[in-house]
Formats: structure tokens, sequence, C-alpha cells
């Protein structure tokens, strides 16, 4: 829930970005100035890396297919092999099922093969995993003793969907025996492996950032394969120089500079805005054929008057429900038209269905928009309370129940893993739009689960925010 505008003093604006010196600074601009010279130093290596897009296609066994494409989606690649990797899950598919013995006692293989096949849309059962209960339906003890199979049944869990007992019981079972590990029975790398899903599972974690520790990571992997690692390296190095042209345009915007402007903010934001609209709405008529500034126009006024709400709420003292605060507070995130503007940007054929169907806000970006309010009121709270802020959805839980904060919390994390698994069936669901847009949904729920992490990454970018900050935008990948 955004602050009402009438509370937010420029002085606690220039308090949220005091820390953004680190994205202007010399070293920052060094690599925007220097981006050309690195794009021309990697661009005949880039081209020759291209060679890797056979590795997948060759013949294998298909554990070691499925072992390629995860690394090759976890090291930021799946873009570049959309449609190899799709062949070779295809492959997989054809060449097993669900009683496949390949699969059928192996930990490992079978999680694996789970968790591949449903982030690729394959509905594969949960019964899968019933060979390896024992006679009373619980996880057989000695699955513990097998880290690599744990810890791939962990990360399968949760692509689990609502009302699926056994990926909840997996997601327990794995959770427990990974945190009882002694580090000191693990090869370092394992170990590593561990702490990082139990930090955060890899669903759930966002593909750029995964990609630069993954990269670090498979260097160390026995059986890497040294091209598609160089590769890996290559093409992160120079996705990120067309991040740093595109923060270098950002750079001149500073709001330190709001007391500045004149007492009619409020008319100059409004007609900034509509020009904005009907600028961007011009601009997609040109280019895709599409008048999109009515529904654009009605996004932002969903917005405002979500804006409003909260400021009468604000002003009255008035304390929400927990149902009532949610319905507002997923479209005051401004998910839904972050969510919008991403569909038109994306999509090549935009069509009236589709913006229809959008702008009812269904299930896939009502999830996005949830997973961003809560996770970022779990990492905000207190801070923006102190602040003079609305009270969040801990609190309205709390008036509700009379529940203390630490139940509170709890709570609303549960409805984070709720909201994770209804989403996840969300994904299975035909839409009248296209590939991009559905995979911006989650990557939107990731992108708030990166930054409210550990607290308030937006507005206090420290630590571990902003060292993921620099990894992504400042400093390239080493090459050997």
């Amino acid at each position: 829930m955004a602050a009402p505008i009438s509370t937010l003093s420029s002085a606690h604006l220039s308090s949220l970005s005091s820390d953004n010196h680190h994205l202007k600074s010399p070293i920052m601009l060094s690599h925007v100035l220097s981006d050309v010279l690195m794009e021309e130093k990697y661009a005949e290596k880039y081209e020759k890396m291209k060679e890797v897009r056979c590795l997948i296609s060759e013949p294998m066994e298909p554990l070691e297919r499925l072992e390629l494409i995860d690394a090759v989606q976890r090291l930021g690649l799946r873009y570049q092999f959309e449609i190899e990797i799709k062949n070779a899950i295809q492959d997989v598919v054809n060449q097993t099922n669900d009683q496949d013995a390949s699969f059928h006692h192996d930990l490992h293989s079978a999680a694996l093969r789970f968790r591949i096949l449903r982030q690729t849309g394959y509905h594969v059962p949960q019964e899968i995993f019933d060979i390896f209960k024992d006679k009373n339906g619980h996880f057989k003890a000695d699955l513990c003793e097998d880290v690599k199979g744990m810890l791939s049944l962990y990360e399968a869990s949760f692509l689990g969907l609502e009302d699926e007992n056994t990926m909840d019981d997996a997601k327990v079972f794995a959770t427990k025996h990974l945190k009882d590990l002694h580090e000191a029975k693990l090869n370092s790398l394992m170990a590593r492996k561990v702490n990082r899903a139990l930090d955060m599972p890899l669903h759930w974690r966002l593909n750029r950032v995964e990609a630069r520790w993954f990269i670090d990571t498979y260097r160390e992997e026995r059986n890497k394969n040294p091209l598609l690692l160089e590769f890996a390296k290559l093409d992160f190095n120079m996705v990120q120089s067309i991040h740093q042209k595109e923060l270098s345009k950002l750079a001149g915007w500073d709001v330190n500079e709001i007391d500045k402007l004149p007492d009619n903010t409020i008319k100059t934001c409004l007609l900034g805005l509509f020009n904005t609209t009907n600028e961007i709405g011009y601009r997609i008529l040109r280019e895709k054929g599409f008048n999109i500034i009515p529904y654009l126009s009605k996004m932002w006024a969903n917005l405002c008057k979500a804006y409003c709400k909260e400021a009468r709420w604000f002003h009255s003292g008035y304390k929400p429900t927990l149902k009532e605060y949610i319905d507002n507070a997923v479209v005051s995130i401004s998910a839904p038209l972050g969510l919008f503007t991403a569909y038109f940007s994306t999509t090549e054929n935009i069509s009236k269905e589709a913006l229809d169907y959008i702008c009812n806000l269904p299930s896939i970006m009502h999830c996005s928009a949830m997973i961003l309010r809560l996770t970022n009121d779990l990492g905000t709270s207190s801070d923006e309370l102190a602040r003079g802020d609305n009270v969040k959805s801990l609190q309205c839980y709390m008036n509700d129940t009379g529940a203390s904060e630490e139940v509170a919390c709890a709570y609303i994390n549960g409805l984070v893993h709720l909201t994770w698994k209804k989403l996840n069936k969300d994904m299975f669901r035909d839409y009248p739009f296209e590939e991009p847009f559905i995979s911006a949904c989650p990557n939107l729920g990731r992108t708030a689960q990166c930054f409210y992490q550990y607290g308030d990454g937006h507005g206090v970018p420290q630590y571990r925010t902003k060292d993921h900050i620099i990894s992504l935008l400042v400093e390239p990948v080493p090459l050997d």
C-alpha cells in the first residue's frame, strides 16, 4: 500500500534514494562509456560460442539431457535456446513416462524431471513420488541420506499446486532434513547449494540473479561443459552492457530536485501523465496498429482511485479488514499497470480480447500482485509505519484477530506460499495472449521476493540488495 500522497514529504522521498550514489559512480559510468568497446571485444567470440546450440540437440540419455537443460536455464541462457530446449524437453517426454524405470527409483531423477516438465507447462502428476513413500504414506526415512535427491525434491516441491498434499509433505520433509544436515559432512559445493536453496527456492528466484551466482557455481562442477560456461559469461556481460545503456538514460532523474518544483506540482504531474499516456499510445498505434489509450487510461484511473481510497483511510483513521486491504492493495501496488505495460511492450499482435481480459485482472495477474504486495509488507511494514505510513497486511490481520506480530508474519508468509501455488496452477491455463506476458507475471513475483527478502530492498537498498544491483549492473563476470 503506497503512502497517501499528502504524507510523503520531499525529505522522506530523498531519504529513500540517498543511497543510490553507487549507480552514478565513476565505476558505473566508466562501464557505460566503455560498453561499445566491450561489445566489439566480445562480438566475434560470442558468435563462435553459438555452436553450443548443438549440445542440447546431441543424442544423450534423458537424465543427462534434463541436467543440461537445467544448467542452461540456470546460467541465464534460456532465451538463447528456446526452440532447442522445447524440442529437447519434448524428446524427454517421448522417451519417458511417469512410470519409466529410469526415473522410478532415483529421487534426484524423478524430482528433476518433475520440476523441469512442470515449469515448462507439462502437468506431471504428484503421484510419481508415491514410490518413495513407506506403507504409512510418509516419505521413507532413508531418503535423507541422498542429499542430491533431497535437494531436488525440495526444489520440485515449490512447483506444487493447491491441494497437492504429496507436494506439501515433500516440502516439509525435504526442508527438515536439509536443515538437519551438518555442513561438515558435505563438500563445499553441495553445502553452498543446500544453503542457497534453503535461503530461497529456485522457483522463486529471479533468473538474472540466479545466473550470476550459478556461473560461479557451475565453474566448480565436475561435469561442467567448458564451452557452455564460457558462453554464459560472455552472454551475461553483453546483456549487462545493454542494461547499463538503459540505466544511463535514467540517471538524469533525481528525486532530490523535487524541492525545486512549483506549487502547481499536481497539475504538472497530471499533464505529464496525460502526455505520457498519449505518447505511449501513439507509439503503439504507429508500431502495432492498435489504440491502447482507453485501456491505459483506465489502468491509470484505477491506480489513482486505489491511492485515493488509501488516503481516505489514512486521514479518517479507518482500519480496513485484511480482505478490504488486499482487494485495494493489489491495485495500489501498481502491479496491474506494470503488467499491462509489459503486455503491449512484449506482444506483437495486440488484441481487444486480450486487453479486455487483462483489464479485468485475471488470477495470474492478481496472484503476481499479491506476492508483490505481501512480500513488500513483510519486508517494509515496520519501517514504513515508523515513517507515518498506512497500516499493512500484518496490522490488518492483527486488528482482525488480535494476533501478535509474530503470528501475523507467519500467517502472511503462509499466504505468500499459497499464492505461489495458485500462480503455479494459473501457468497451465490457456490465455488470449502470448508467452512473454505469461512469464512476466511470475517474474514480477520473483522480483518482489528478491527485493524484499531481507527488508526494504527498494526504499533502503542496503546490504544484499545493493550487492545484487552491483553484480547485475556494474561488475562484469571475469573471463578466464
